[in-house]
């Protein structure tokens, strides 16, 4: 089982602890009355998104002997109008550079990554429209989800 600690630091201002002691602060927005101690529990969402699929990426292109230089990977979420403001949709993009990353191995990776191993998007994926594109060395690649047909 999972485990944090959230601990109130006054004002808007909370540090989550987990299991290994690591802190991660939060802070409202200024409109709550925020200071910018923190990052928003909201944004902390998009970043686990990008880390849980990331780390899975990674992990199964490790195994398929790939090697890259860089990743970094950025996701940008639009919110709903209405309480609760959740996610309706979020984009996912992967940027990696390196002399030789074949496009259909990280499409491969992205495919297991999203669909099978990575908790957070399946979890995500259920409130969430998530687009995935990736690019390497600048060029960017239209991601190609598994189907039944393929």
């Amino acid at each position: 089982m999972s485990k944090v600690l959230i601990n109130w630091e006054g004002n808007m201002k909370f540090v989550g602890v987990d299991d290994s002691n690591i802190q991660v602060p939060m802070d409202a927005s200024e409109i709550y009355g925020g200071l910018g101690q923190g990052v928003r529990p909201m944004e902390l969402m998009l970043m686990s998104l990008g880390g849980c699929t990331g780390i899975e990426v990674t992990h199964i292109l490790k195994k398929m002997r790939i090697t890259f230089e860089e990743l970094n990977i950025e996701v940008k979420g639009n919110r709903v109008d209405d309480h609760p403001k959740v996610f309706g949709d979020i984009q996912v993009i992967y940027r990696f550079k390196g002399a030789n990353v074949p496009a259909e191995k990280v499409n491969k990776a992205l495919q297991l990554a999203e669909q099978v191993y990575c908790s957070a998007a399946n979890m995500m994926n259920k409130v969430a429209k998530i687009d995935y594109c990736f690019e390497i060395n600048g060029v960017k690649y239209e991601y190609k989800p598994k189907t039944e047909d393929n």
